[in-house]
């Protein structure tokens, strides 16, 4: 149940900080950013390892490419611009479905 609550925090605050993106910010802030957003889609690809589809690990899978730190893509402001909006409505969008394959018979206490 915690590894559920400490994602759907995570996602809210990795979309959070992707929508607010789209505003006029120091670099540093793009860096946190980044890393904070990757390190959510690849929990949720962790989390998602026992089943690929259907589930959002394919989205998060995207958006963790996009947003990897270690090989960072450098677009025009506006692509990021679009990215940023894309992947905040991906992450808010993940938390409506329940992502877990058995959701009732969970042990992550």
């Amino acid at each position: 149940m915690r590894f559920r609550i400490a994602f759907v925090i995570a996602r809210c605050v990795a979309a959070g900080l992707a929508l607010w993106a789209t505003g006029k910010h120091p670099y540093n802030f793009y860096v946190v950013a980044r890393w904070i957003v990757f390190a959510t889609c690849c929990y949720g690809l962790w989390l998602s390892r026992s089943r690929f589809w259907p589930s959002f690990a394919p989205a998060y899978g995207v958006v963790g490419l996009f947003f990897n730190p270690f090989l960072p893509f450098h677009f025009a402001r506006l692509t990021w611009h679009n990215l940023d909006i894309a992947a905040g409505v991906i992450l808010l969008a993940s938390l409506a479905f329940d992502d877990s394959p058995h959701a009732s018979n969970r042990n992550d206490t």
